[in-house]
């Protein structure tokens, strides 16, 4: 069965201007350390392309079922980019990148910060406040080494109307970035 969680990559999402300046945000969040191998959690994107440019080393990409499945390989670098608010069970997905880590590594997260859940998006299944996204973090095994707050959409976007003022308020998307503990 579908899980209506899921989002499906397709032109529409690509094309959406608020992929764009996350992209690039995430992008100047993201350290540029010397790697060997990386992997982009979730479907392959333009995005995956622009990580392998700024790493100058392969990203492999995932198809498995996240809340399910474990990952294999060994890598220096992985994002997880928009995903834990769209899996049952988040815990085990970055326990699973705790074990594909190479010590030393890094783990890059972004996620919408806890807002009201009349303003969260429809296919999210979780939309967690710092505090708890931090107490998932640490059980998972990682600490934080930095984190940013940043907004996604374009500021005309805020004042398109009374929801999307709400959301100039409340929606934040936190850049997080791990290492194991």
């Amino acid at each position: 069965m579908k899980s209506p969680y899921r989002n499906t990559i397709g032109s529409e999402y690509l094309n959406a201007p608020h992929v764009e300046i996350r992209w690039k945000k995430t992008l100047s969040f993201i350290d540029k350390f010397h790697a060997d191998s990386g992997l982009d959690i979730g479907d392959r994107t333009p995005f995956t392309d622009q990580l392998e440019a700024h790493y100058n080393c392969p990203f492999a990409n995932t198809t498995i079922d996240l809340d399910e499945k474990g990952l294999t390989g060994e890598y220096d670098v992985v994002t997880a980019m928009e995903v834990i608010e769209h899996l049952f069970n988040p815990l085990h997905l970055l326990k699973e990148i705790s074990g594909v880590l190479n010590e030393g590594g890094k783990l890059y997260l972004s996620t919408p910060k806890g807002k009201p859940y009349f303003l969260w998006s429809k296919d999210h299944f979780h939309e967690m406040r710092y505090d708890r996204i931090k107490t998932l973090i640490n059980r998972a095994g990682f600490r934080i080494i930095r984190k940013k707050e940043i907004r996604i959409h374009p500021i005309r976007f805020y004042f398109s109307g009374f929801r999307p003022l709400l959301r100039l308020i409340y929606d934040k998307h936190l850049l997080l970035e791990l290492a194991h503990e």
